[in-house]
């Protein structure tokens, strides 16, 4: 099969595990108990979550080589496109998703490394369908379950693997579906027709879906329970 969309999921860099001490993640918690009483085991972590950052024309590879060498979890997915060049077919690796990539960390961790004087291309990328209370956009997080589905995915070598605005797919129905053979066994999302094919698509919140290739329904199973 040609390898026209690849990724590894050991671009999925640094595990979680050491997150939070490679990245100096601090917790908004006291180092001791406070004045107050209040047990330091009592007071709730930051939790770290996916953020989608935008980073400057033609410098994903830049930010992300320079955040992972920051001990932070990155997803750069890429794709590899085979293209004439002096006249000889090569595989040029592209961005799957243009100028975007995923960073796993808490807020703040995120706050402090995009005000870094070395930081020269990238920021928050905003969610434009939220309001927080003082008339701005968040920036834009996308949930662990649609992430978990967008790399497992994006780790399929097939040349017809999309990332489409929700304008551009049409969902056949509102039923989730577990892929249940094939290359894109246990992948989980809802079906979708795009470019004139069956597929299931895996919906990152605020920005986008991502379909597989053509899906038969027989490799398909409807998923009843809540998940």
């Amino acid at each position: 099969m040609p390898s026209f969309f690849m990724y590894t999921l050991n671009n999925v860099d640094n595990p979680r595990s050491r997150l939070a001490q490679s990245a100096r993640l601090t917790p908004r918690t006291p180092s001791s108990n406070t004045a107050t009483g209040v047990s330091v085991s009592n007071v709730q972590a930051e939790p770290a979550c996916w953020h989608v950052i935008r980073v400057s024309y033609n410098r994903e590879q830049k930010a992300n080589d320079w955040l992972k060498g920051k001990g932070f979890e990155v997803f750069l997915p890429m794709r590899h496109e085979v293209k004439t060049v002096d006249g000889k077919r090569k595989k040029v690796a592209t961005p799957l998703i243009p100028n975007l990539l995923f960073v796993r960390a808490t807020t703040s961790a995120i706050d402090r490394v995009l005000s870094d004087s070395a930081n020269t291309c990238f920021s928050y990328y905003y969610n434009h369908f939220a309001l927080l209370p003082d008339g701005k956009n968040p920036p834009l997080t996308v949930p662990d379950h649609q992430m978990d589905g967008f790399i497992r995915l994006a780790t399929v070598d097939d040349p017809n693997i999309l990332f489409l605005s929700r304008d551009n797919c049409r969902f056949k129905s509102g039923d989730k579906v577990i892929v249940t053979s094939g290359p894109f066994k246990d992948v989980v999302g809802r079906v979708v027709r795009a470019k004139r094919q069956q597929r299931v698509a895996v919906e990152l919140a605020g920005l986008g879906v991502v379909p597989t290739a053509y899906v038969p329904s027989g490799c398909m199973e409807k998923i009843t329970q809540n998940c």
